[in-house]
């Protein structure tokens, strides 16, 4: 039996196909082995000779509610979108945004100086940075002519 994962991000677009892609979202996730309990928030992780950037997609979070830490050698991010409070006479004709608790797990190289993490958040961008050990980094010989 061949099993092929479709990317949901490039669906039709409209209302029915936006419902399709909802289910779809969930079904890939549950295939990948993540836990529907859980949003997994998009990243980039980019490397150059000081260290590593990780930038999350992380829109409509308040900063103090965005947990950074490392644990058993892991950067572990989490955080919880909530859903805002509608009045009684309002009634929801379309739902696509998600709402929940948030986390995405990312095991560091060795290279990776854990004391010196920092973190930021802004426009809906969670930008992690990990810096490399100073004996990773390439050194750049002069050579001098004789």
């Amino acid at each position: 039996m061949e099993l092929r994962v479709l990317n949901a991000n490039h669906m039709p677009e409209g209302w029915l196909a936006n419902q399709l892609t909802s289910v779809w979202k969930d079904f890939a996730r549950d295939l990948n082995g993540a836990s529907n309990a859980y949003i997994t928030p998009t990243a980039d992780i980019v490397e150059d000779a000081e260290g590593y950037q990780f930038f999350f997609e992380m829109p409509g979070l308040k900063s103090d509610s965005v947990d950074v830490r490392v644990e058993e050698g892991r950067l572990v991010i989490e955080a919880e979108r909530v859903r805002p409070e509608l009045s009684k006479e309002s009634e929801v004709r379309l739902n696509e945004r998600s709402y929940g608790p948030m986390r995405r797990t990312f095991k560091l190289s060795e290279d990776a100086v854990i004391d010196g993490i920092s973190a930021s958040y802004r426009d809906g961008i969670l930008n992690v940075r990990v810096p490399k050990k100073p004996e990773t980094k390439p050194l750049k010989i002069r050579v001098n002519a004789d």
